[in-house]
């Protein structure tokens, strides 16, 4: 009798346990998807951070770049005010869902370009350096800026190979890893998980507990980075 008290008992506790913990989730809530998926593809103190930012995109989806291009416009403003100021971790989940669509042939090589970029440590300068030479090339004459607008042909090899020793990568590494496809099964996998969570598509923003879709922007890096703001904001403002 004595056991069968204890062994209750013991029943009692843990399930009291469980419940408290998912009264105290209800109420502090917690991020979508707290995990960081690509460590190089992440600004920020992960061990500190209050709050953790996270962007769905595809470097050939014109919506992406132009809120990544107010961001990069602003970089130093951008850290200093919300990575440093306000603790931010901000993660960018690089997919090629654009090529899986059918919508752009170069959202792929550009995908694996990104993630070769990070086995190097140089997501950022790749990243920043590919989309500063798709604003010169194509989004600052009006081609490849919206659904309507004249699309980016296919692009070569060279393009990206261009794009990342420019940055200051490793040409030979990087274009090994591009020619064996060292890093496609992660961007597919990674492609597949955001599919999962955004739905209709890219750029989709979860920071904090203010999750939003789209950017209305024109490539004006004024304009486009007070609309970022407002974003960013949203995310330090929304809490339950």
């Amino acid at each position: 009798m004595r056991q069968r008290i204890i062994s209750i008992t013991i029943v009692i506790a843990v399930v009291g346990g469980l419940f408290a913990l998912f009264v105290y989730n209800a109420i502090n809530g917690s991020a979508i998807d707290p995990t960081i998926w690509n460590e190089q593809m992440a600004i920020g103190d992960v061990e500190t951070a209050k709050y953790h930012y996270t962007m769905y995109t595809d470097i050939f989806c014109p919506y992406c770049d132009k809120f990544s291009d107010a961001l990069m416009t602003h970089w130093d403003e951008f850290k200093s005010e919300y990575i440093e100021g306000k603790n931010i971790l901000f993660e960018v989940r690089i997919t090629d869902m654009n090529y899986e669509a059918g919508h752009s042939n170069n959202s792929r090589p550009a995908g694996e370009g990104a993630y070769c970029a990070a086995k190097q440590g140089k997501f950022w300068e790749y990243y920043h350096g590919i989309l500063g030479q798709l604003y010169d090339d194509y989004h600052s004459k009006g081609i490849g800026i919206d659904k309507t607008s004249e699309h980016i042909p296919d692009l070569e090899m060279d393009y990206f190979y261009d794009v990342a020793e420019d940055a200051g990568l490793d040409k030979d590494s990087f274009v090994s890893c591009m020619e064996g496809h060292e890093t496609v099964n992660e961007l597919v996998s990674n492609t597949n998980r955001a599919a999962n969570i955004v739905g209709g598509g890219v750029p989709y923003f979860s920071f904090g507990e203010f999750t939003t879709s789209g950017f209305a922007g024109n490539f004006n890096p004024e304009t486009d980075w007070k609309q970022a703001k407002l974003m960013l904001d949203a995310g330090l403002t929304k809490q339950r």
